[in-house]
């Protein structure tokens, strides 16, 4: 009797663990929709003042950094639909000569632009020389 005490404590204090570990990451941000660039622009009406993550690649050649307000505008699409983008917070790594960047940015539509605090970035062609080599 004594071992299913234990048991039932250990799986009540795991449940409880639980819940408070997902409850904080629901308050927290962390776990934000995700939406590709024509989702996004399709529901914006109903995204207002919700907090989303938009996947898209990086317009080439719409990129522009202002170091002095560390701010990136550009122009973001998944070639269905395209907004546009200011990014506030640390330069991103984008290559000087890349074509293809893909793009997950985290914020919300101001009207027609979307405004994001974090972005996270990643060049395939970066990533083709490790695959061919570990082949």
């Amino acid at each position: 009797m004594n071992k299913m005490n234990k048991k039932h404590r250990f799986v009540l204090g795991f449940s409880i663990v639980s819940v408070l570990l997902i409850y904080l990451a629901f308050t927290s941000g962390v776990i934000a929709n995700q939406y590709e660039v024509s989702e996004a622009v399709a529901a914006k009406q109903n995204l207002t003042d919700k907090i989303i993550n938009v996947n898209g690649s990086l317009v080439i050649g719409t990129d522009k950094w202002d170091s002095l307000n560390r701010t990136l505008t550009f122009k973001m699409t998944d070639g269905i639909a395209t907004i546009d983008v200011i990014y506030i917070g640390d330069k991103p790594n984008i290559p000087p000569d890349y074509t293809d960047i893909q793009v997950v940015a985290t914020g919300q539509f101001d009207n027609d632009v979307f405004k994001s605090y974090k972005m996270l970035t990643k060049c395939p062609s970066e990533y083709e020389g490790a695959e061919k080599v570990s082949k």
